[in-house]
This record gives structure tokens, sequence and C-alpha cells, in this order.
């Protein structure tokens, strides 16, 4: 049996047990890109425009270019150097294929052409802290490699790519990021620690997508590599991550 992040949180809330990272609502949010989308619009928050694909037919209007992914996968899963569509026969076809080959639901999202960056929020209630966002570049992959963070930009280019952190943005425009990330941050109900990554078009933050239990590795995770502009150690950042619980027991 393969359990969901959300559904460990549900079990721990119904057996009464103390857990750390955000409530099951989260989770089962933003493991659906196409819904998590409708739930910042309804906040105010801009993310790019995006429709859905069930195997038969299209939610609305095709947005072009557009990336082609799986409505609920992370990691960089299902996308891959084809995901990058710049025509409307190129999207039906692509996603027609995809969509034999995963049997999943698929979101076709506006592709934004500006810089990507992550950023973290961490803690609880009136105590959050937004991490220095991260800036990841793709300009030093290799001829040929696709300029976004495909399944094997992720796994296979990873010291080709270049992260800035903070990034070489303009303070005004990371002002707007970290508004945006607190914004996020509330507007999903998370707690305790999350990661969202944005593009930047024209100075405005769009958020692409949401991640309710980031990575946490010292070494590989982009959470992590947020800390050093803080002058902060790894250690700082999970007992920040852990403050609620801690205190709340006593600790």
């Amino acid at each position: 049996m393969i359990f969901l992040q959300g559904d460990i949180a549900a079990l721990c809330q119904i057996f009464g047990n103390e857990y750390v990272g955000s409530p099951p609502y989260t989770h089962y949010l933003c493991l659906d890109k196409f819904v998590t989308k409708q739930v910042l619009k309804s906040y105010g928050i801009k993310t790019p425009v995006g429709v859905i694909y069930d195997g038969k037919a299209f939610s609305g209007k095709l947005p072009v270019p557009a990336i082609v992914k799986p409505v609920a996968e992370g990691s960089g899963i299902g996308i891959d150097e084809k995901s990058l569509c710049y025509t409307i026969d190129e999207i039906r076809e692509y996603a027609a294929d995809k969509f034999k080959k995963m049997r999943e639901t698929l979101l076709i999202e506006q592709f934004l052409d500006g810089p990507e960056v992550t950023v973290g929020v961490i803690g609880s209630g009136n105590n959050l802290i937004v991490l220095p966002e991260l800036e990841i570049d793709f300009s030093n992959l290799p001829e040929g490699i696709e300029k976004y963070y495909s399944q094997r930009v992720k796994e296979d280019f990873g010291e080709y790519t270049i992260y800035r952190c903070p990034s070489n943005l303009n303070e005004k425009v990371r002002n707007r990021i970290r508004k945006v990330a607190l914004k996020s941050f509330m507007a999903v109900k998370a707690r305790d620690y999350i990661r969202i990554d944005m593009r930047i078009v024209n100075e405005i933050p769009y958020v692409i997508e949401i991640n309710s239990m980031p990575g946490l590795d010292p070494l590989t995770s982009d959470l992590p590599k947020m800390i050093g502009p803080l002058n902060k150690d790894y250690e700082w950042l999970i007992r920040t991550i852990l403050k609620r619980v801690i205190e709340k027991h006593g600790g």
C-alpha cells in the first residue's frame, strides 16, 4: 500500500499523534496543481494560466507556449524534453501521447519565460520566516538540454544548474517574492515548512507550484540551500521547523 503525505498527516490526526508539517488539507490540495492554482487565484495570487486534460478533452482554451505535466506528481516526474510545446497542435499531440503512457490527468500550463526562483517559508502562526529566495539558473546546461526543471535535469544535470541565494533580482522584486510567499503559505493553510516555486515576468512573481513537504537533505535539497545568507546552520533550520511542536510539549 502506498501512503501519500496527506495520508500520514491524516492518520496522525485520527490517532491523536503530534506531527510536524502541514495538515492533511494542505498536502491534498498542493498535490493537485490545478486546484491549487484556483485557490491561489481566489486570494489574488498570480499564477500561470492552466487547463487540464483528462484523456478526452481539455477544460478550456489552451495557452501557448505551454508546459504539459502530470497534475499530481512531483520531482519532475512526467516532465521531459518534449514537455514544452509551442503550438496548439503540439500540445494536443503530446498531451494525448503522454496520457496514454501515464494514465494521469495532465496540466497544460502557460510557460513563462523568466527567472525561476524557489522560496521557503518556515514557522507557524505569527512566527513565520521567509527564507532568502533561491534562484535556479539553467543557462549553463549543455546544448540540446531543456532549460527547465524536467526529471532528467533534476536527476542528471544538477552539476550544471546554477543556484544563487539570494537571487540577482533587485530588492523591489525580492520584496514582492517575500509577500507572495507569505500570502501563499496562508492561502493553502500551511504549517511549519513549505517551498514555493515561482517564475518572474516583468518583475512580477507568478507561483508555479507549492511543495507542501519539501526535501530536507542537507546536501541536495533546495530548502537547506536558503539558510546560508542568514548565517544559520542546518541544525537551526530543523529546530525552527520543529519549534511549534517542541514548545507545545514544553521542550
